[in-house]
This record gives structure tokens, C-alpha cells and sequence, in this order.
């Protein structure tokens, strides 16, 4: 059976003071009047039953997911018991599912996601999911058609065509690319073979265990003890020991412990035009608002402008008023005010660091 999990564990410190470690940035409504993890949702809906959607996050943000995803039942939720990266992380889900069916086909979709073509999406993950099908010794990934020199994104690397498969082409993947400088990512827009990598993977659970055994063999030890604990036990003192076998697991991401490693060579991926954006930080959302709305002004709450151009401005509720200001960020809320030229959002990372160094734990 196929099974959608939702990645609803980050934290999007990118997209500081909003999103914060006990309220991250896939639990606010950013693009509409629903928060990006209840637009994922409602995508999934297009392809699978809801029985068939699950969540998979942390205990931080469980009481918060459940409140704003109502129609998930209780045991589609997958708590990792200690925050953990990636590759421990799927390893977990995997672990989970094949518990459930021995012939569970998983796809992983992030939570934080913005996603226009919900059509392309819904079709391009029933593809992936036959492709799987198909191919059961592969992971098949969905790779995002690049419409901008981005280096804050990895890409995939296209090789040979393999499949047809609902009208959607498969190919074989010839590597994974780090996040390249400038030069470099406006080289992979004017060809043909660089995917945004947007970490949509579709696997076998039992093949996942395959892979962990040959490159993960101790974490996965770990992850299988954690799962055996939870499943015979819901205590406190389960809890406690499931923790205590997962946080021994490695930190490490999913695509530098498994994908990329350079034996690992069944993959495959579908290319889509997704109208897709990661949301990585302030400047990337003032991307995505002023192209849907035709602005070179968006702002939220109560904000009131002369002559300026280019500025995101997201307000709370006292008046926010500018003037004359260019490409500048603006951001209230209700301990941290926050401003930006845009051209340095995605650095928020190192006020980040400095507040801890600070001690100003409070407002991370």
C-alpha cells in the first residue's frame, strides 16, 4: 500500500522571529489562511485517502499539528522520540510503516512547501508512486524544473531517460549536487539536466531497511530498538528509553548518509513544473507573494507606505508606517522587531548564533 508521511520535524530558522523552535514556520499561515503544513494536506488529499496520509514530526510540535490537522487520526502520527536529522529520521519512518504493511511504498513530502501547480504535483506523485511499483529496488525522487540561479539549493543531475509512466518522464540520476556558487547554478538553469532537489523521496519501506543495513548499520540498529520499545510500551519509562536508543543515532542528513554515496546508484527522478518554492527565508516568500499578487509591496496588518518599493513588511497589531524605503524586510512580532535589506535575509542564521552566544535563548 502507499503511504504519504509529512516532514513536519524542522525548525525554518531562516524565517526568524516568526518561526521559532516552539512554533516553526510550517505551522503559520505565510502564503494564505492556511498554514503551509495544512496546504500540503490538502495536495496529499488529490492522491491518497487520508488513512493513507501520515505525520511525522517531534513531541514539540504534536499537540499543535494535531490541533490544526484534525482529520489525521491519532496513530498516522510518527513522534520521533529525540530531535534527529534526516537519515535517522527515515530510517524511523520507514521502520514504522513496515511494522504496519510488509509491503509499504513511502513517499516523504516536506510540510514547508509552496506548491501552485497542485495538478502537475498530484499526477507527478502518482507517477512516482507506480515507479516505485515498478522499479522496488529504487528510490524515485521528484525533481523540481530550476527557475532561478539559487545557491541555497541542492540539485539533481539528470542523466539517461528510463520510463514513461502517466505521461510523466523517468530518469536515471547521474548525482547529487551540492549548493553551487552563482556562476555555477546560472550554468544549471541554461541546461536541461539540473532539477531543483526538493527532498520528495519514494522508497520501499523493506528496501529502506536494505540500504540502512549496508550504509547506516548502527544507527539502524538504534532506530529498530527505539521503534520496538515504543510499539510494546507507551510509558513513561518507554518513552525514556526510546529516546535514549534514537539519540544515539547519527546527526546526519539522509542524501550524505545513503543517496550520495558513490556505490549507491538505484535512483531515478521525475522531473515536474511544480510553481514550487521552499519559502528559505524573508526574501524568497517577498519572491513568491509579488509575483501571485503583482506587487512590489506586500505587507500584513496594519502598514501604511509613501514611496516605497520592493519591502516585505508583516505586521502585528500596532501601525506600521514607511517611507521611502527599497528592498527592505519588516517583520513585528511580539517580542522581536526585526528589519532587513533583503539582499541579507538568508543570513538571519548568524543573528541566530549570536543570540545564543548571548544567552538570549528566549527569542530563538
Amino acid at each position: 500500500m502507499n503511504y504519504a508521511v509529512i516532514m513536519a520535524g524542522g525548525t525554518g530558522t531562516r524565517l526568524w522571529p516568526m518561526s521559532r523552535k516552539s512554533k516553526p514556520k510550517q505551522l503559520h499561515g505565510l502564503v494564505s489562511n492556511k498554514t503551509l503544513v495544512q496546504e500540503t494536506l490538502n495536495r496529499l488529499k488529490k492522491t491518497l485517502p487520508v488513512e493513507n496520509i501520515m505525520v511525522s514530526t517531534n513531541p514539540d510540535y504534536l499537540d499543535e499539528l494535531k490541533r490544526q490537522l484534525p482529520e489525521i487520526p491519532d496513530e498516522n502520527y510518527i513522534v520521533e522520540p529525540a530531535k534527529r536529522n534526516t537519515g535517522p529520521a527515515l530510517l524511523y519512518i520507514a521502520t514504522m510503516l513496515f511494522k504496519r504493511d510488509k509491503d509499504a511504498v513511502i513517499a516523504t513530502i516536506a510540510s514547508d512547501h509552496v506548491v501552485q501547480n497542485t495538478d502537475i504535483f498530484a499526477n507527478t506523485v502518482k507517477a512516482a508512486f507506480k515507479a516505485v511499483g515498478k522499479y522496488p529496488d529504487h528510490l524515485v525522487a521528484v525533481g523540481i524544473n530550476p527557475t532561478k540561479p539559487d545557491t541555497g539549493l541542492g540539485y539533481i543531475k539528470m542523466g539517461d531517460a528510463k520510463d514513461d509512466i502517466l505521461g510523466e518522464k523517468v530518469f536515471k540520476v547521474d548525482s547529487f549536487v551540492e549548493k553551487p556558487d552563482k556562476k555555477t547554478a546560472e550554468k544549471y538553469l541554461q541546461g536541461w539536466q539540473y532539477l531543483w532537489n526538493g527532498a520528495y523521496y519514494f522508497f520501499k519501506a523493506s528496501t529502506m531497511e536494505s540500504w540502512g543495513k549496508k550504509y547506516m548499520a548502527s544507527d539502524l540498529k538504534n532506530v529498530q530498538k527505539a521503534v520496538e520499545v515504543i510499539l510494546e510500551g507507551g510509558n513513561g519509562k518507554a518513552q525514556a528509553e526510546a529516546k535514549n536508543y534514537f539519540g544515539k543515532a547519527s546527526d546526519i542528513q539522509f542524501e550524505n548518509a545513503i543517496i550520495e554515496k558513490k556505490d549507491f546508484n538505484k535512483i531515478l527522478v521525475i522531473p515536474a513544473e511544480l510553481g514550487w518554492s521552499d519559502i528559505g527565508n524573508w526574501g524568497t516568500l517577498f519572491d513568491v507573494l509579488s509575483e501571485s499578487h503583482g506587487s512590489s509591496m506586500i505587507s500584513r496588518g496594519y502598514h501604511i507606505d509613501m514611496n516605497s518599493e520592493g519591502c516585505l513588511v508583516y505586521g502585528g497589531d500596532k501601525m506600521i508606517a514607511t517611507l521611502g524605503l527599497k528592498d527592505i524586510i519588516v517583520i513585528d512580532t511580539p517580542d522581536v522587531f526585526f528589519i532587513a535589506s533583503k539582499s541579507n535575509a538568508q543570513d538571519v542564521k548568524l543573528l541566530l548564533d549570536k543570540l545564543k552566544n548571548e544567552g538570549k535563548h528566549l527569542y530563538l
